[in-house]
């Protein structure tokens, strides 16, 4: 497959290339900005709106250093220079949403502390504002013991569980606290800055054990913190849509029978709550996937919401046992079967987004393998990009070029009449570096993918 690199970058900087439609009638897209690779450096997330396209990149990490480290970079609409949006020393820029504006709100957290930053579309930062909430040392909490701090909004075991989404020119915000509740708020933007209009528990505190490696420098796939985090998405209609992993480590499905007088009929997947508008809670749907599994994506899609992950289908010797899952909820709460992809060995989704025609685009990583009596990842792995049935099931491979080593593709949009991509080729492994940490790098990419309506 013929492809054009839109980001790339140069020592010690990320590049995103401006990006326009190829026009009606055949017509040539527009230029296109292409450099070397950044060592060290992962795209993990796009984004997009009025002011631009936005891309979230990644400096990858041994188990020691504490993350994330993500820097915002911006191709604004314009065309003008990109812009570069760095976090302050010790503080992860976790996630970023765009406004109708032009404006952005980005989330950053630090050790239990989160603070909001508003931007306009240049990058340049309007206001920087703390975020409080003194509710949460109060929400209910079932105590088995496990890994938590009442005063903190961050998990102790990670802080990448924050996620905002832009409700026009407010935000909705979704914490998991330091009790490991999960919370949602709405925040509208005032003269003063943000203030909260409403705030709504979507899941009470619970016990979450802590996941450790015997051996290893490097959490391929966050496999360690997957379920201390969360996902969240905002529909068509306003509707909120928040999962919750629920699985072997946590106490999740006992918090959640016990405070809402619901039981959860499985051992296994995640927990879909959807909040309206007001933050009125619509009800909860389980997910189920059998076995240990890990959600990656949740995406609004037409008729309700799109879940992508993966899962631990058996335990082979080959260390081929995980397979990609993609589950759907209706705007009304109904569906949740899980449809099992298995492409090459192991298998992995993270992103998803809806075709204008039906069906889906994904991208992940797929032939890999993981120690079947651990959590030791191949450092070989190639890029997965297809096309999915409204159901689920798999239709189509699309060839996406791989380089050295460990490839991801963890994001895809539809972007100005165009589809593209981002990820990582010569990435790291668990054991990559175990002796050279220098070895814990890659090289971060958006790329357009032709032949995709």
């Amino acid at each position: 497959m013929q492809r054009r690199t839109l980001l790339a970058g140069m020592a010690g900087s990320s590049l995103l290339g401006a990006c326009g439609g190829g026009g009606d009638g055949g017509a040539a897209p527009p230029p296109v900005q292409a450099e070397r690779e950044v060592s060290g450096r992962a795209v993990v997330r796009l984004a997009s709106g009025r002011a631009g396209l936005a891309a979230l990149d990644e400096q990858l990490l041994p188990l020691w250093e504490t993350g994330p480290r993500r820097t915002l970079v911006l191709a604004p609409a314009d065309g003008s220079a990109l812009r570069r949006v760095e976090a302050p020393a010790g503080w992860s820029l976790v996630d970023v949403a765009l406004h109708p504006s032009g404006d952005l709100t980005a989330v950053l957290t630090q050790h239990g502390l989160v603070r909001l930053w508003r931007l306009d579309a240049t990058g340049a930062v309007r206001r920087d504002q703390p975020y409080a909430d003194a509710l949460a040392p109060l929400d209910p909490f079932w105590d088995e013991g496990g890994a938590f701090d009442p005063d903190a909004l961050q998990p102790v075991l990670t802080q990448d569980a924050a996620r905002v989404l832009a409700l026009g020119e407010s935000v909705l915000l979704v914490l998991r606290t330091g009790l490991n509740a999960v919370v949602a708020c709405r925040l509208d933007d005032g003269a003063g800055g943000y203030v909260r209009a409403w705030r709504t528990l979507v899941e009470p505190g619970c016990s979450i054990g802590g996941r450790f490696l015997t051996g290893g420098s490097h959490d391929v796939f966050d496999q360690l913190v997957n379920h201390a985090q969360l996902r969240a998405d905002i529909g068509a209609d306003g509707t909120l849509a928040v999962g919750v992993v629920l699985g072997s480590y946590d106490t999740l499905a006992e918090a959640h029978a016990w405070h809402f007088g619901a039981p959860v009929a499985a051992s296994h997947g995640l927990i879909l709550t959807r909040l309206a508008p007001d933050g009125r809670r619509l009800g909860s749907t389980v997910v189920p996937t059998a076995q240990l599994s890990e959600l990656h994506a949740l995406r609004a899609v037409p008729g309700g919401f799109a879940v992508v992950g993966r899962v631990r289908t058996a335990r082979p010797p080959d260390g081929s046992g995980w397979d990609a899952f993609f589950g759907h909820v209706g705007t009304d709460g109904s569906g949740g079967a899980v449809q099992v992809l298995d492409v090459d060995r192991g298998d992995i989704l993270f992103d998803i987004a809806a075709q204008a025609q039906g069906g889906y685009v994904a991208v992940g990583s797929t032939g890999w393998t993981q120690n079947p009596a651990g959590a030791s990842i191949s450092e070989g792995a190639s890029p997965l990009l297809v096309t999915l049935a409204a159901d689920g099931r798999l239709q189509q491979r699309l060839t996406m070029a791989a380089g050295p080593r460990h490839n991801q593709l963890r994001a895809v949009l539809r972007h100005d009449r165009q589809w593209l991509v981002a990820g990582m080729r010569n990435g790291p492994g668990t054991h990559s570096g175990d002796a050279e940490p220098g070895l814990i790098r890659a090289d971060g990419f958006v790329a357009r993918v032709p032949g995709l309506a």
